[in-house]
């Protein structure tokens, strides 16, 4: 009786030594940790299988074959478990990335949209509606990529274009802080001198003497 649970235990040692060799040191990130769970699970298992020999030879050869299938057997579930715990990281990191795209991305929109909505705006920064000039053209461009790209990934409900959402929310923001910039320009001054520059002069012209 006591040969089948010596070989019940080396089953059970090599199992968990399966299981912790393909799950523990990708986590623990220690290049040796794999050599000594596999050197600690050998030194738990061999001695059951020894002693299950000892007492009977037959039960003893019917351990060792079993350790070895169920290791097998068990290698092939925790790496299986593993990928998909692995696959499963990887999408969340995705996922997130992509959730902080998208705020860049609506800042943007938000921020564009008050030019729209504010007279104040909209009057002191007129060349930001107005796809006429160039970098507002560039700006509108930049927009519509960027959507285009995002209502394709939710569409297809794919990852693979996070890469080209990422590169095309940069370009939105490059694009909408060159419009800016050019936007504090009167495009009709040939002096070139800035919008609250002209503001200010044009408060001293109305100022009474």
């Amino acid at each position: 009786m006591l040969a089948p649970i010596l070989g019940a235990l080396a089953m059970l040692a090599g199992v968990l030594t399966t299981w912790i060799v393909n799950t523990r040191p990708a986590s623990e990130q220690d290049p040796d940790a794999r050599f000594w769970y596999v050197f600690t699970g050998a030194c738990v298992a061999a001695p059951l299988v020894l002693g299950a020999t000892v007492i009977d030879r037959w039960i003893g050869v019917a351990t060792l074959a079993a350790v070895a299938g169920t290791v097998l057997a068990a290698n092939k579930y925790s790496c299986r478990i593993f990928r998909i715990r692995v696959a499963a990281e990887h999408e969340s990191i995705l996922a997130a990335e992509h959730s902080a795209l998208a705020a860049r991305h609506e800042w943007v929109l938000r921020a564009w949209s008050r030019y729209e909505l504010d007279p104040e705006a909209a009057i002191n920064h007129p060349s930001m509606n107005d796809v006429s000039k160039p970098p507002t053209a560039a700006l509108v461009r930049a927009l519509a990529a960027a959507e285009d790209i995002r209502h394709h990934r939710q569409e297809h409900a794919s990852g693979g274009a996070d890469a080209d959402y990422r590169q095309a929310v940069l370009d939105l923001e490059a694009a909408f802080r060159h419009a800016q910039l050019a936007a504090e320009w009167m495009p009709g001054d040939a002096a070139g001198i800035p919008n609250n520059v002209l503001h200010i002069e044009s408060a001293d012209r109305l100022r009474p003497c």
